[in-house]
């Protein structure tokens, strides 16, 4: 019996619920814990496993509605995690409401005014009652108490009817827009009783819960409570989310930091209250004790009785011929909000120049804003008095590059190309004012010598205390591997070991807190804890922390604001007792534990785990460099983690790390799904999660999972990607690809002469599934998604057999091919682009479809798409391949990797129009503006090509037909009357695109098309 997911998969409400929990940034459940790069939303997860459980019935339907109870995403579940402070206003509803609901709006609340009014009057009519008049006075209180009693139940039905009005306009809203309201999933209870109660009734069962339900599920299907492993664990959400709905959980993962953090997602957030409040109580007597010794070492205050609120370095160097220091910096914009601006100035005698903070006006903010007096631009370095440009920073590094520092060297030596200086402290102070209120003042200020004084006594401190922790641990000591992305510190600034990413005041209250901590910290969960901590403020604290002058926030970003070791010009460093909202790894208590689970630091080739559902997230195509990056907190944690997981290796063991996307990659990848698929039972299933759309690289993957002995059944496309992740660019994926698989259990033959059919029959039986699952107005798959299928459907054909046309999977996935050849494999998938690409026909031009062209086609499927909001270049590429277009650029107003356009008729204007049926491009004669070249595309003398061109000449002539009309039946001749009805589809069709969301470049073309349809439709010979 199929799997839910492997029939169907709520990818609208799934995508939404997934974006919405990315969105929340730092309120997301495991992101506390530290940084890790593509953790997979935990709704998603919970899905995914919850969809390989519950078997499918012959009502998918029903089928969907129950599994979007279990998840708490039906229209009920989303009224009841409606947030009270989210609810509407009265302004609101009142611009929500329908023309029927304002009127009865309006008659209840006349009739509650009306009655209060009675009220009011027979109070006011009683007073004129004489005193002695008891029988008036009685009579007179009971048409009173009538009254009010009549006005209350006027404004009991006005209240009953805002609350259903309140219930009315949310559920009109659409998914996305209703979840904006609502808690997430993850933080409420769950299924009401009564939604229970259906859940049970549809799937036999007697749960009250999430975890007695997969507990049932897992024992019919498995015979015992399901078991979900994960073997790239990363940064924890697959073992934490399975571990939570009740599911025996096992992670791995090679890199040791993953291994820590996703054991701290099961045994901190997932080990209950006494276990985060112990450690909670250890890091916040860590950090009260570390703020004590630094006060007293007076490195953080001045004589003034303030103290640093935020230090603000930056690199100075002196180019050849320059007789001054020029510190670097791409802006000298202190603070937007307060105006704060640093300039330079002069010094006679001396070489280093004067910083000077000065609050300067608006305009000048703005100037400083835009790049004013900036000493580095384009990696140049500018004069800051006279602009002069001296040198690049490039050409500063020599030939033979910077000198390497040493181990014990935690500043730049005098002679270095790169100094670094302090040039400005915001120091807070805080106040009583006359009022009585506690408040804080902040100001920001160039050092004096009483600061420099400071930073010597920092400095000594740390060289009294290095030797002994970097021995303990304390500090790094691990130097850094050259790699991809760690050869950029080491080439940029001479930096070989991990602590030269952070000053000496970063060492010493990093190292400060590591020693306190590890005397403080007696549980093993402490001592996590507190590690964690540690990566924290190393991401929150370091030379790679910009400082950010915003209006809305002055104050330091972290290290990783994109995958990368970026060195900077200028950085912040921040005082001990503003590590407290980095330090602590926990801060919601939580009493809901994990269930059983294991967490291994081994390569995935040699696990011995079985488990009946394997999740993963492979490494692909170096998309991150995890090993690499990872080391950044790994050189934190070394020996201690050493220390309190003595059975993990405690290095990322580069040489094993599966990356790249070459020969060696893809035998290590058959290696590993070898290894789970032995390891996972005859019914059991896996799911991989990647994010890429290129067929060949779907072929690659599909041939690897092939020869690992898997066969496809499904994929779902859920969006997972905020619109810009740190400040990746180009034509990224926004989306994460589920693929559920199954083992291939007989070594089956196939042939290609029967491949092809077959694959035919699956893309019409899925994308017909598909279609009659969508949702009006609510869409449960969009465009990417019917591609993807198609992409599935083969793959669910061709993994079913161990051979094809006799030859074996591992030949064809390391057989050496140059770019121009395509597999088998990679061919059999393209076919079901073709395939998918002829079933689905925009809505409104079925009757005329098979009359037109691919070109014509693909023009026309490629404005649906467009009018649908969809903007990626790869969809539109790979919607060309499914048509056979090989040159789309022609039809594009813009091709830019998430902004693609097609052109408007008017935007085409005369540009490539060819003779109608000519077999090459000829050129038409100048007519009425026509261009006096021919092209070659072939769109260009196809019929739609003119029908465009005569909404142009239409929308020139101020929205006159005749042009048009008459543009149509010189270019046809009698063949006009053949193509007149195809041609008023067609004008009916693209009339319809200017009331599209974001088509707003198509109102005028689209007018045009209408009034010339209009007079097309009435035309007589």
């Amino acid at each position: 019996m199929p799997s839910f997911i492997e029939t169907q998969f709520p990818i609208a409400r799934l995508s939404a619920e997934s974006y919405k929990e990315r969105k929340a940034n730092n309120s997301q459940t495991l992101t506390r814990l530290g940084k890790w790069w593509g953790r997979k939303p935990l709704i998603l997860v919970r899905a995914s496993i919850l969809g390989m459980l519950m078997p499918a019935s012959s009502n998918p339907k029903r089928d969907r509605e129950i599994f979007l109870k279990i998840l708490t995403m039906d229209d009920a579940a989303a009224l009841a995690r409606w947030r009270d402070d989210k609810r509407f206003s009265v302004t609101d509803l009142g611009t929500m409401a329908t023309r029927d609901e304002k009127a009865e709006w309006g008659v209840l609340d006349g009739a509650w005014e009306a009655a209060r009014e009675t009220v009011k009057n027979l109070r006011t009519a009683t007073k004129t009652i004489a005193k002695g008049d008891k029988t008036a006075k009685a009579q007179a209180c009971d048409a009173i108490d009538a009254a009010v009693l009549a006005a209350n139940r006027c404004g009991e039905a006005l209240q009953a009817f805002i609350s259903e009005l309140q219930i009315h306009c949310f559920l009109r809203l659409n998914y996305a827009e209703r979840i904006a309201l609502c808690e997430r999933p993850e933080n409420i209870a769950g299924p009401t009783p009564e939604a229970w109660a259906e859940i049970n009734a549809h799937l036999g069962t007697t749960a009250q819960n999430l975890p007695e339900l997969v507990e049932q599920l897992g024992h019919r299907a498995f015979g015992h409570t399901p078991r979900v492993g994960d073997a790239f664990c990363g940064g924890g959400s697959i073992p934490f989310e399975a571990a939570r709905i009740g599911c025996e959980a096992f992670g791995s993962d090679l890199n040791p930091v993953a291994g820590l953090l996703t054991w701290a997602s099961l045994h901190l957030l997932g080990g209950g209250q006494a276990v985060q409040e112990e450690v909670m109580r250890v890091q916040a007597e860590a950090l009260a004790e570390a703020d004590r010794q630094v006060t007293q070492w007076g490195i953080e205050h001045n004589e003034q009785g303030e103290r640093a609120d935020a230090f603000l370095y930056c690199v100075e160097v002196k180019p050849e011929g320059c007789d001054y220091f020029i510190p670097l910096a791409p802006s000298w914009l202190v603070g937007e909000k307060t105006k704060a601006i640093c300039k330079w100035q002069r010094v006679s005698g001396s070489d280093r120049l004067q910083p000077e903070i000065a609050i300067v006006s608006d305009a000048e903010v703005k100037a400083y804003k835009d790049g004013k007096n900036a000493t580095v631009a384009n990696s140049r370095i500018l004069d800051p008095f006279t602009g002069k440009d001296w040198s690049s920073v490039e050409s500063l590094r020599g030939a033979d590059g910077l000198r390497r520092w040493t181990n014990d060297e935690v500043v730049p030596r005098p002679g270095d190309v790169f100094q670094e200086r302090l040039y400005c402290i915001r120091w807070v102070k805080t106040v009583t004012g006359p009022d009585g209120k506690v408040r804080e003042i902040r100001r920001y200020a160039a050092p004096d010598g009483a600061d420099v004084q400071r930073e010597a006594r920092a400095l000594a401190l740390l060289r009294e205390r290095f030797a002994k922790w970097q021995a303990e641990g304390f500090i790094p000591s691990k130097p850094i591997i050259s790699g991809y992305n760690t050869e950029q510190p080491i080439r940029e600034r001479g930096w070989t070991h991990w602590h030269h990413l952070f000053t000496p005041r970063q060492l010493l209250t990093h190292g400060l807190l590591a020693e306190i901590s590890g005397r403080l910290a007696k549980t093993k969960e402490a001592k996590v804890g507190c590690l964690l901590g540690l990566g924290r403020i190393a991401n929150w604290d370091s030379r790679l922390c910009q400082w950010v002058a915003d209006h809305t926030k002055e104050g330091g970003a972290h290290t990783f604001a994109n995958q990368a070791l970026n060195t900077l010009f200028s950085y912040c460093v921040r005082p001990v007792h503003k590590l407290d909202t980095a330090w602590p790894a926990v801060i919601r208590i939580s009493d809901q534990k994990a269930a059983q689970n294991r967490i291994a630091v081994e390569d995935a080739r040699d696990l011995r785990e079985t488990c009946d559902l394997w999740v993963t997230d492979p490494p692909y195509a170096d998309a991150v460099n995890y090993h690499e990056l990872g080391d950044f907190f790994l050189a934190w944690y070394d020996k201690q983690l050493a220390r309190a997981f003595p059975e993990w290796t405690p290095d990322a063991r580069a040489e094993l790390a599966v990356r790249g996307d070459g020969e060696d990659f893809r035998r290590s990848m058959v290696e590993i799904y070898k290894n789970l698929a032995r390891h996972t039972p005859d019914n059991g299933m896996q799911m991989v999660q990647f994010t890429h759309q290129d067929p060949a690289v779907w072929a690659d993957l599909g041939m690897i999972l092939w020869a690992a002995g898997l066969k496809a059944t499904a994929a779902w496309t859920i969006s997972t990607e905020t619109e810009a992740v740190g400040i990746k660019k180009g034509n990224y994926v926004t989306g994460t690809v589920c693929l559920v698989l199954r083992k291939r259990v007989s070594p089956q033959p196939g042939f290609l002469d029967e491949v092809y059919p077959l694959v035919e029959d699956e893309v019409r039986r899925q994308i017909a599934s598909m279609q009659a699952l969508d949702e009006d107005g609510e869409p449960n798959f969009n465009d990417a998604d019917y591609q993807l299928a198609a992409y599935a459907a083969a793959l669910k054909v061709l993994t079913q057999y161990a051979t094809l046309d006799g030859k074996e999977v591992e030949h064809e996935v390391f057989a050496v091919r140059d770019r121009s050849t395509k597999s088998d494999f990679q061919t059999v998938i393209e076919r079901a682009i073709t395939i998918a690409c002829d079933l689905l026909v925009p809505r409104g031009l079925d009757a005329h479809w098979r009359e037109l062209s691919l070109v014509e086609r693909y023009y026309l499927r490629a404005l649906d798409i467009e009018s649908r909001g969809e903007r990626r270049k790869g969809m539109y590429e790979e919607l060309a391949r499914g048509f056979g277009v090989t040159d789309i650029r022609p039809l594009l107003k813009s091709d830019q990797a998430n902004g693609t356009r097609m052109h408007t008729p008017s935007g085409f204007g005369t540009t490539g129009l060819a003779q109608v049926g000519g077999a090459t491009a000829e050129v038409l004669p100048t007519r009425r503006g026509r261009a006096a070249a021919g092209a070659a595309h072939p769109f260009a003398a196809s019929p739609l090509r003119h029908l465009l061109f005569a909404i142009r000449e239409t929308v020139a002539a101020d929205n006159s037909p005749e042009p048009g009309r008459q543009y149509l039946r010189d270019t046809f001749g009698q063949g006009y009357w053949g193509q007149r009805e195809r041609f008023v589809s067609l004008l009916e069709w693209l009339a319809a695109l200017g009331n599209a969301k974001g088509m707003s470049e198509w109102i005028a073309d689209s007018e045009a098309a209408r009034i010339l349809a209009g007079r097309l439709r009435n035309d007589q010979a």
